[in-house]
């Protein structure tokens, strides 16, 4: 029998809460789990206050239900916030994880104190872009997932990070593994199905940090470049030789970008 959601909030079955002051909520791209912003929670919880948390369906996220969307991961993350104690917080998404921080900007604009968007885009996926993630989850649930999952790694990384660093494509290999078909054929269906959030992003007044891999072929950096043109208060950061996982495959870059925009854009 299939778990079906139901439209109440959930906690997350498993996050982490780490370091103080300022909160910082990290959400993690398809199809990882909280583990890729490992460097994150090392580098930076002695400046904030550090949580991540696993969707359902990937790592420690426990099942995931039936129906579950890119807006029910928005509550998830505001829910998390209700149980940690915490009334606002900086959201950072890379790439899926981006568009549940846009959900959270549309949802929940009162719990967020600035947006951090790594690696994603505004809009919402092109007629033909929903037609190859509708064939992706059917193939996962009649059993393509170790095919698909090659499919991704070659797709995720930068040509850089591909030649030189070959423990950041086993870690990732690594964490992709821990994601079920089911999650996986899920949020292919989720990210399909969400709205354009444009028109969100022109609205806010929220300071906010956008990133992009300049190696990056799944969302290119004109995307970001897009993003920051709608935005009021917003800057651009363009990672040199990383591809769509900027976090992971420059972490001591991406990290200082995080702790000046945070210590010059958000506490000042």
């Amino acid at each position: 029998m299939r778990r079906v959601f139901r439209k109440h909030r959930m906690i997350p079955a498993f996050y982490t809460d780490d370091g103080s002051g300022l909160p910082v909520l990290f959400l993690h791209a398809f199809p990882l789990n909280s583990t890729m912003w490992r460097a994150q929670r090392r580098d930076l919880s002695s400046f904030f206050r550090i949580l991540t948390f696993d969707l359902p369906g990937f790592g420690r996220g426990g099942p995931f239900p039936d129906g579950f969307s890119i807006d029910d991961a928005a509550d998830m993350a505001a829910a998390l916030l209700d149980e940690r104690g915490i009334d606002r917080a900086v959201i950072c998404g890379c790439s899926m994880g981006g568009y549940i921080t846009m959900s959270m900007l549309r949802r929940h604009p009162d719990r967020l104190a600035g947006l951090i968007l790594a690696n994603t885009r505004a809009g919402a996926d092109t007629s033909a872009a929903r037609d190859n993630r509708a064939r992706q989850a059917a193939d996962v649930r009649e059993g393509g997932m170790p095919d698909f999952l090659d499919e991704m790694l070659g797709k995720l990384l930068g040509e850089t990070t591909v030649g030189t660093s070959p423990d950041v494509v086993r870690l990732v290999e690594d964490i992709m593994k821990q994601a079920t078909p089911e999650g996986v054929a899920g949020m292919l269906e989720a990210m399909a199905a969400r709205p354009d959030s444009a028109g969100d992003l022109r609205a806010t007044q929220l300071p906010t940090c956008v990133i992009a891999g300049e190696e990056d072929t799944l969302i290119l950096p004109s995307e970001a470049e897009s993003m920051v043109e709608l935005l009021d208060d917003g800057e651009l950061n363009i990672v040199p030789n990383c591809g769509h996982l900027s976090c992971l495959e420059r972490p001591v870059r991406f990290n200082a970008i995080i702790r000046t925009f945070l210590q010059t854009h958000v506490l000042s």
